[in-house]
């Protein structure tokens, strides 16, 4: 059986990396959306704020296109 990846894991790389940047100096909200990610599997269990704090500093739309397809190890 294959083990599946959490949201973390999920986000692409391009966006990881802005999100860690742009929330560089407000730790306490980088670690709280970094420990939501890593312990949900689907996106549409994320809570608003991590959500908004994601999109809003990667210009996105939908919260869905910040991760990659692939679910499974």
């Amino acid at each position: 059986m294959q083990k599946r990846l959490n949201l973390w894991k999920r986000l692409k790389p391009e966006y990881k990396d802005k999100f860690k940047k742009e929330y560089k100096e407000k730790s306490y909200f980088r670690d709280k959306a970094e420990n939501e990610l890593k312990t949900t599997f689907y996106f549409t269990e994320v809570t608003y704020g991590t959500a908004y704090d994601i999109m809003s500093c990667n210009d996105l739309r939908f919260l869905g296109d910040a991760f990659n397809s692939n679910k499974y190890e």
